[in-house]
C-alpha cells in the first residue's frame, strides 16, 4: 500500500495529481504559472497540518500538493494584464489576474504556506476551517472545514457558504474563470 493511501486510510489507488490537465485546458502563452515550494511535500506534512488546525483536507488536494506543483501560483503576463497602481478604479473583476493554492512545505514564504494561513484565517475570524485557494484581489477565500469540505469564506457577512465541488472542480472552474477574465481584459469576445 502506498504512502498516500496509507494517508488517505484506503487499499484504491491514489488520487492523480490533475493540476496539469486543468491547466492545459484553459491556459495559453499569456500566463505564467510557479510552484509555491521548491521541494516536494507528503500527506504526512499535510495530515499534520490539517490535524494542528482542526481541519481535514481533502484527497484531492493533498494529490494536488504532492504532485509537480506543491501549491501553485497561475497569474496573466504582466505585459497582458498590466498590474493595478495605487488609486485606480475598475470593474472588481478587472483587478483578480491571479490565483494561487497553498503549499504544505515549510521552507516557503509565510503567506504561501497551508500553515500559517489556517492559522491567520482562524485567529482572524474564529472559524475552524482553513484557505486552500485564494484569487488574487478577492478578499473571499477558499477554505475547507473539519470535514474536508469546501467552503468560501465572504468577507462582508463573515460567513462560510458550502462550495459544493471538489477541490479539482474548483479548481479548474476558477482556472477557467480566470482565462475568461484574460480574455476579457484583451477585448475578446
Amino acid at each position: 500500500m502506498s504512502f498516500l493511501n496509507r494517508f488517505l486510510g484506503t487499499r484504491e489507488a491514489p488520487l492523480p495529481d490533475q493540476t496539469e490537465a486543468i491547466l492545459g485546458r484553459h491556459l495559453d502563452g499569456d500566463f505564467k504559472v510557479f510552484p509555491m515550494a521548491e521541494k516536494e511535500t507528503n500527506p504526512a506534512q499535510i495530515k499534520s497540518i490539517g490535524e494542528q488546525f482542526g481541519v481535514q483536507y481533502p484527497a484531492e488536494l493533498v494529490a494536488h500538493l504532492c504532485g509537480r506543483f506543491p501549491g501553485i501560483y497561475v497569474e496573466v503576463k504582466e505585459s497582458v494584464w498590466p498590474r493595478p497602481k495605487e488609486g485606480d478604479s475598475g470593474p472588481f473583476w478587472s483587478f483578480l489576474y491571479a490565483l494561487h493554492s497553498y503549499t504544505s512545505a515549510p521552507g516557503s514564504e509565510p503567506w504561501m504556506r497551508l500553515g500559517d494561513a489556517a492559522n491567520t484565517f482562524q485567529k482572524e475570524t474564529g472559524f475552524k476551517a482553513a484557505p486552500v485557494l485564494r484569487v488574487v484581489g478577492d478578499p473571499d477565500v477558499y477554505c475547507v472545514d473539519q470535514k474536508g469540505n469546501v467552503v468560501r469564506f465572504l468577507h462582508e457577512e463573515v460567513r462560510l457558504e458550502p462550495v459544493p465541488l471538489t477541490f479539482w472542480q474548483l479548481f479548474d472552474r476558477e482556472v477557467g474563470e480566470l482565462a475568461k477574465r484574460k480574455a476579457r481584459k484583451k477585448g475578446v469576445p
